[in-house]
């Protein structure tokens, strides 16, 4: 039997966060056979052929170039270098910070729970508020 594609769908997704107990451990990257190496090549890998990125590189980049002072390669080179540098800086400090996040939610259980029960509550208010829309 079809269900119509304008008919709602219930989604336990916002009762499931919020009832679940928190019990299963959070994966660690080691953990699971996945090496830092291995991390780190993927996350380059996504960057590189994200499209958005790509696309505000290539917007962001030219507007600072000026062809007047010549060797605009060069131009092109200090930037790039200066772009990667400040974007490995900010990622780097974001990955640090998430892990050490990631191990202290690790040790507390009661802060997970509440982080569930909080998250339910957005999915469901979230839920409420499409189905009122349509």
């Amino acid at each position: 039997m079809m269900k119509s594609a304008n008919k709602l769908t219930p989604n336990p997704l916002g009762i499931q966060a919020s009832r679940h107990r928190g019990e299963e451990r959070l994966e660690i990257a080691g953990a699971n056979g996945i090496t830092g190496r291995r991390v780190y090549l993927r996350g380059l890998l996504t960057n590189l052929v994200n499209p958005k990125m790509v696309t505000f590189t290539i917007a962001f980049l030219p507007q600072f170039v000026d062809p007047r002072l010549g060797r605009v390669w060069l131009q092109f080179m200090i930037l790039g270098a200066v772009f990667i540098a400040l974007e490995f800086g900010v990622d780097g400090t974001v990955g640090l910070l998430a892990g050490r996040i990631g191990d202290w939610l690790g040790r507390r259980q009661t802060v997970r729970r509440r982080l569930d029960v909080a998250t339910g509550g957005v999915f469901i208010g979230l839920g409420v508020r499409l189905a009122i829309e349509r």
